[in-house]
């Protein structure tokens, strides 16, 4: 999608951030990235390392946590992207995988086991699809648009051990507080 077209027209074009998303997922995996980016807590208070608070969302350590994210990308990611203009859709995944991130560290740091340690992009589809299902211009389908996500969640923790449940579930909190207006001083104007 092109920068100069609106953020609700729809583009034949091959969405450009979700296909690029998509390629770097891969080639992480191909490379045996996943471990190194995993979310570590005990990792975070090292120099250099913050960057797992946003990359834990590149990596994959388990092939069927990547087909599934590959899988979202084209049918959930596509359309979002499309809806949402590029820019706005690069800015939203990164402040949410950050927003999960924050909070899945936050968990651990109260003494939640398990609340961070993985990686994977699902905390991120899922707190898109909590945070987008609510606003107009969301399709209308049989079912009601805010048991998408958590029909999302029990699909990803039957096919998949990646990420751990509570990183999912502080992706599905996120996109709710993001649904909830929580993220509404971040968001880009649009004059930027």
């Amino acid at each position: 999608m092109h920068a100069w077209e609106a953020p609700g027209s729809l583009s034949r074009a091959l969405p450009l951030a979700s296909s690029v998303l998509m390629l770097l997922l891969s080639c992480l995996w191909l490379l045996g990235a996943g471990p190194s980016l995993r979310l570590a807590p005990e990792l975070l208070m090292e120099p250099w390392q913050v960057h797992r608070l946003l990359t834990h969302a590149l990596g994959h350590t388990a092939l069927p946590g990547l087909l599934l994210s590959l899988l979202l990308l084209p049918t959930l990611g596509w359309w979002q992207e499309c809806h949402l203009g590029t820019v706005r859709f690069l800015h939203n995944s990164t402040v949410l995988a950050l927003a999960t991130g924050l909070l899945a560290v936050l968990l651990a740091g109260l003494g939640v086991s398990g609340a961070a340690g993985g990686c994977g992009y699902m905390p991120v589809h899922l707190a898109m699809l909590a945070g987008q299902s609510h606003h107009p211009g969301w399709p209308q389908r049989t079912l009601p648009p805010w048991l998408l996500p958590w029909l999302l969640l029990a699909l990803t923790l039957l096919l998949s051990s990646e990420p751990p449940f509570l990183q999912l579930l502080c992706g599905l909190l996120t996109g709710l507080a993001y649904a909830a207006g929580a993220f509404q001083w971040l968001e880009l104007s649009e004059q930027r």
